[in-house]
């Protein structure tokens, strides 16, 4: 997003829709390889015969793959997947994946891929979406997480939005006198290490202790002990910075609890908005974003002097995104998301939270595999019905049935990692 001085309004995004090239996508698949070794650092991608078959049994036929997100580079993935079944997909991406060099959104369009605004009434996006379904050329590849917190092994609530779409195209559908299968396909990623990771681990343990430390660091510290170590460095200046004093005796794991909830608090009352506390706090976190979303692309309206107060509010409430991204970061950094399994995965993952907070950037490592998981597909024709007459329950009972399959299959995945072995 183009920012300008203050009393100008943002530059408004545009819908990007899908431009799908045949021609450009055969020769994509033909430098997937490439491309999977560089950017996710990925040397395979590894799908079952059985879910292989069980998408092949689909072809056809109106899907909606509902993966998890939890590395951010999925989409890699399910590119991979769409060449495995000789397929073109259309995906739903975030409008960032549009920003910044032009050439990129250009050629991410005629992948197939179209923006949505998230958070917002992105209404070109929905009829887009409705669009693609009622016409059942492609499967639609949507990520109903929304956000990444970047943990291998998490899975962040769904959004209601991605039923709700299937339902209006089904609603569509009707109309024109029929009522075709829609099956929702959940999968889930996972991402394995391929090589001993500890002595990467050592080297960016280093990197953050020469950061953080004016002493040495004991060598009789395990690599456990250093990252706590680390973590708690962390969290003091985050603290101070907030202006936050955890209770007396306080452990780490209620100081970081602590923050978390006080800052959540803070930004949900600059936007003016009351939050269950009962919500999940990734929910949570997830309505925010939308929230500022919401405010930071709409239009003003009304007199100079309404809009001159729009455009103030847009530029306090963008200020509000650091704050929930630094939450974000913080959901992997509890004491035990790495103790409770100790695999370079889990490792890396906060490694990698830390190298967001400290540094600003994030490296991705390996070489690594990725391993895709098909759940079983859900039909969402037997539910039309129940629909129409409540849509709310229906909504709620089939997002919170896709959400179960894809932390299901993710929880069965478990079994691929191991122990992280000493450095030599």
């Amino acid at each position: 997003m183009a920012w300008t001085t203050a009393g100008r309004k943002p530059k408004p995004f545009a819908f990007r829709p899908p431009k799908t090239n045949s021609f450009l996508i055969r020769q994509a698949k033909r430098l997937l390889p490439f491309a999977l070794r560089l950017v996710p650092k990925t040397r395979a991608v590894e799908v079952s015969e059985e879910g292989l078959e069980r998408l092949r049994k689909l072809k056809g036929e109106r899907v909606v793959l509902t993966p998890s997100h939890s590395g951010g580079l999925e989409p890699y993935i399910l590119f991979h997947l769409s060449k495995l079944l000789n397929e073109e997909f259309n995906y739903l991406a975030t409008k960032e994946v549009f920003e910044g060099r032009r050439i990129r959104g250009w050629f991410t369009q005629r992948l197939g891929v179209y923006s949505i605004v998230r958070g917002t009434p992105d209404r070109s996006s929905f009829q887009m979406t409705r669009r693609l379904l009622v016409e059942g050329k492609r499967w639609l590849v949507i990520f109903p997480e929304g956000h990444t917190c970047w943990q291998n092994d998490t899975v962040m609530p769904f959004h209601q939005g991605v039923t709700q779409f299937a339902f209006w195209a089904y609603e569509d559908l009707a109309r024109q006198g029929e009522l075709p299968p829609l099956h929702f396909v959940p999968l889930a990623v996972k991402y394995i290490y391929l090589e001993n990771m500890a002595r990467q681990i050592d080297n960016t343990l280093q990197h953050f202790e020469h950061t953080l430390f004016s002493t040495a660091t004991p060598p009789s510290l395990t690599l456990y002990e250093r990252l706590r170590r680390v973590g708690e460095v962390v969290l003091d200046t985050n603290e101070r910075e907030y202006n936050i004093r955890p209770a007396k005796g306080a452990k780490l794991n209620e100081r970081v609890q602590h923050m978390k909830e006080l800052i959540v608090s803070r930004v949900a009352a600059a936007l003016g908005i009351s939050q269950r506390s009962e919500q999940p706090l990734l929910d949570r976190i997830r309505d925010l974003f939308n929230a500022v979303d919401r405010i930071t692309y709409s239009e003003a309206a009304g007199s100079e002097y309404e809009r001159q107060l729009h455009r103030d509010r847009q530029e306090k409430a963008r200020g509000l995104y650091d704050d929930l991204w630094r939450v974000l970061r913080f959901v992997a950094l509890y004491d035990g998301y790495v103790r409770e399994a100790l695999t370079a995965e889990r490792f890396l993952d906060v490694l990698g939270l830390l190298e967001l907070e400290l540094f600003g950037r994030k490296s991705i490592r390996g070489p690594r595999k990725a391993v895709l998981s098909v759940g079983e597909p859900l039909n969402l024709m037997p539910y039309y019905e129940r629909y129409q007459r409540d849509k709310r329950t229906t909504l709620e009972e089939v997002t919170i049935s896709l959400e179960s399959s894809v932390r299901q299959l993710m929880a069965e995945l478990s079994y691929i990692t191991k122990a992280i072995e000493p450095s030599s």
